[in-house]
């Protein structure tokens, strides 16, 4: 039987009731205010329980503590600093304000003081940096015994007449170029290539004017192919754009094939009636293909894209090509066109036998065979693999007076190729977290006295840290704040279009009044136009400028008026270190070289640089880091102390507040830490023992990319996720090319079978080789 109405009472213990004592989260003040309260109820139950004594613990610890802290502060009212130190040697600094601490005991004032602290970072730049093995050494006094080693001959019967040239064109050097005289390597190559049918291997150093020395000679033959045929009174046999297709010019990188045609236009002003071209990687290809549908006498192509075209374009006639020019035949072979240089010189021996008894008007004035001239500045043995390819009973052509000798006797001679005579080198030994601030000082340095220097180009070694250093350098950061208000306008000024708005900036971290400086940044990532508007502007620029760069610019461009160089990153070998150097003390004038090291077995990078300097190390000093600063960020005049360190970190924790503030900064910052340590890793095996990535601090690192922490979960080759010193030591990486394109091509070749999609394969290889466009470009991250 049921009792709905039925009500059961139970006796219940008031130990029951005791509340679960879990205290977490929150501040330690907090919880002990609820420790105290959960006591006072425990002790209203009147029984004593276990829950008492872990209470009675808690509050013993947490009262002690609290005592620590009233009597520090009612001891003089001294300021408690809590130090944190990461691995970067920085240290976090709370102080307390006496002020608000007139009863310490008071919940008031204590919470009004912890509302009113905000954090402070305390920048240490100057401490725990290790000190450098190299001592400095004095900078030797200029006694004029180093003579210009690639200038123009000065001697009255060296002139481009006397070279075998026309009297029109010779004239037209000298008088519309302004070109004097001759250099070495062209009195040497000129008169040989214009005497004899036969293949060339050119070699001097950069700045040496080894272009003019081969595009003097196809110009000058091309132009008596004309004369030629008004001497026979065959006026409709006169050279036309529709003649056919007598000399091609092939270049690694779209830059270079934009420096060569606009040197060759030049040149073709005194004979107008020769059309010249390029086909380069980065345009449409249905313009590439309506200019060679109209006719080209002279082409510069970069190889992916003449490949290209002559296996779909129609219209490419090759069958009337004499001279075969490959430029800078080392970073050819460096980028991986191998493959395609042997394909160009197949269909070009082919398409000539196919055509060779069809005697037109001009075929028995061309040369019989065709010649190839090969440019490199180096004897490496991919170059030689390349001459293997291309040349045949080939002549060496080098600017000394023994310049013509055989071949193989000179290739196995290796001689070494160096800098310039005339070029000052120096280096910096610079700890990790001064780097940044070393370089701003280094520019700002540089750009104090108007007219001491025109233009210089810091070399990095990734796309995104270019992109990084653009941005640090053109923002208002300490005392340039002031100056913001105009550089929206100027940076419009100084943009000769919209395609260059976000590549050239005013650089405020180092730009005066007196002295403004324009900034400007080109990598391989940015699109073809904007990077030849860039380089344009930056060429033609009146003021002085700054060009950060990657490797893209280290080869053969001719850019006016550099007077400084900076490597910032050094070179990933020591030819590409020659190469970026050679960017300054350009025919004949002066220049100087400032290269970045790190502390410790970068310092021995020194002695394989010695090994190349000409004058045996005259002119490779070490400066005085410390000097740099101080005269950058130092106050003139008596009792200015080390007030240059204060400004210096000031500086540096101004980029820091940027990282901080800016999402954006930030993470451009992250990526390019990541990419940096990514290109670290991939210097050539003999050089690798020096930069070695295990030896690297990386918080020091970070803090050179205005990061406060290194980022986690970096994916360098060979390293150990969240490792400061490591590298797996297990499995060995194979040497990365600095090619994308490169990298892209080896994949594909080793996925794809040998009958199925070999056509979609190569189209896939040619697109990435466009967008990579031959530079050693790290933008990945």
């Amino acid at each position: 039987m049921a009792d709905d109405s039925m009500l059961v009472n139970f006796a219940i213990d008031d130990s029951g009731l005791a509340p679960n004592l879990s205290f977490k989260g929150g501040r330690w003040k907090d919880r002990l205010t609820a420790k105290k309260a959960a006591r006072r109820r425990l002790d209203r139950l009147g029984q004593r329980t276990d829950k008492h004594d872990a209470l009675d613990n808690d509050l013993r610890n947490d009262g002690r503590k609290l005592q620590a802290v009233t009597d520090a502060e009612n001891e003089n009212w001294r300021p408690i600093k809590r130090q944190r130190r990461d691995n970067r040697g920085e240290r976090e600094s709370i102080p307390f304000a006496p002020n608000t601490l007139q009863n310490p005991t008071s919940k008031s004032k204590v919470a009004t003081r912890d509302k009113a602290l905000p954090q402070q970072f305390v920048s240490s730049l100057f401490s725990s940096n290790p000190e450098p093995k190299t001592e400095l050494t004095n900078e030797p006094e200029d006694d004029g015994s180093a003579k210009p080693s690639n200038a123009p001959l000065t001697g009255e019967l060296d002139t481009f007449t006397s070279l075998g040239l026309s009297p029109g064109l010779a004239n037209h050097l000298m008088k519309k170029l302004n070109l004097k005289a001759p250099t070495a390597i062209q009195r040497a190559a000129v008169p040989q290539l214009l005497r004899e049918d036969t293949d060339a291997f050119i070699q001097a150093e950069t700045g040496s004017g080894k272009t003019l020395a081969y595009l003097l000679p196809v110009v000058e033959r091309i132009t008596r192919l004309s004369e030629g045929a008004q001497a026979s009174d065959a006026t409709n046999s006169m050279i036309k754009r529709n003649s056919g297709l007598f000399a091609i010019i092939l270049a690694p990188t779209r830059e270079l094939c934009k420096q060569i045609s606009v040197v060759l236009d030049e040149i073709l002003h005194c004979a107008h009636w020769i059309v010249s071209g390029t086909v380069i990687g980065g345009e449409k290809k249905k313009s590439e293909k309506a200019r060679l549908r109209k006719g080209l006498n002279i082409l510069v192509a970069t190889p992916g894209r003449l490949v290209d075209h002559l296996e779909n374009t129609e219209a490419l006639d090759v069958s009337n090509v004499r001279w075969l020019v490959l430029d800078e035949g080392d970073r050819l072979m460096e980028l991986g066109f191998e493959e395609e240089i042997q394909g160009i010189v197949k269909k070009l021996d082919a398409r000539q036998v196919t055509k060779s008894n069809e005697q037109g008007f001009l075929t028995p004035r061309l040369p019989s065979r065709r010649n190839t001239i090969l440019c490199s500045a180096t004897m490496k043995m991919n170059v030689q693999r390349l001459g293997e390819i291309s040349l045949k009973e080939a002549v060496h052509i080098k600017g000394e007076e023994s310049s013509t000798t055989d071949p193989d006797r000179a290739a196995n001679s290796e001689s070494a190729f160096s800098a310039p005579a005339q070029l000052r080198q120096s280096y910096l030994i610079v700890p990790a977290k001064l780097r940044l601030v070393t370089l701003a000082a280094a520019l700002k340095r540089a750009f104090a006295r108007r007219g001491s220097v025109m233009k210089a180009i810091v070399f990095i070694s990734c796309a995104d840290s270019v992109d990084f250093h653009f941005e640090v350098f053109s923002k208002a950061i300490g005392d340039h704040k002031a100056e913001t208000a105009s550089t929206d306008d100027e940076v419009m000024e100084n943009a000769p279009n919209k395609a260059t708005k976000d590549t050239i900036a005013k650089a405020v971290a180092f730009s005066t009044e007196d002295s403004p400086v324009s900034l400007f940044k080109l990598h391989g990532s940015l699109p073809q136009n904007v990077r030849t508007a860039t380089l344009t502007a930056f060429s033609k620029s009146k003021d002085p400028a700054v060009l950060i760069c990657t490797d893209v610019a280290s080869r053969g461009l001719d850019l006016p008026n550099v007077d400084l160089v900076i490597e910032y990153d050094p070179a990933f070998s020591k030819e590409d270190h020659l190469h970026r150097i050679g960017r300054t003390a350009r025919a004949g004038n002066e220049g100087r070289a400032l290269l970045f090291l790190l502390p410790g077995d970068e310092e021995s990078y020194v002695g394989i640089l010695k090994e190349s300097n000409r004058n045996g190390g005259r002119g490779l000093i070490r400066s005085d880091t410390n000097d740099l600063l101080k005269k950058a960020f130092g106050s003139t005049g008596l009792g200015a102390g080390n007030d240059w360190e204060t400004r210096a970190t000031d500086w540096q924790l101004g980029v820091e507040r940027c990282a901080v503030e800016d999402v954006k900064f930030l993470e451009l910052a992250r990526r390019s830490y990541q990419s940096h340590l990514r290109a670290y890793a991939t210097h050539v095996a003999a050089e690798r023992h020096i930069f070695n990535i295990k030896t690297l601090h990386l918080g020091h690192m970070a803090k050179s990319f205005a990061l406060r922490d290194k980022p986690g979960s970096i994916k360098v080759p060979g390293m150990k996720p969240g490792d400061s010193n490591g590298i797996k030591t297990g499995k060995k990486m194979a040497p990365k090319d600095r090619s994308s394109g490169a990298n892209s091509r080896s994949v594909l070749q080793s996925n794809q079978s040998p009958n199925d999609g070999q056509e979609a394969a190569r189209r896939m290889r040619e697109k990435l080789k466009e967008q990579s466009s031959g530079a050693a470009e790290f933008n990945i991250g």
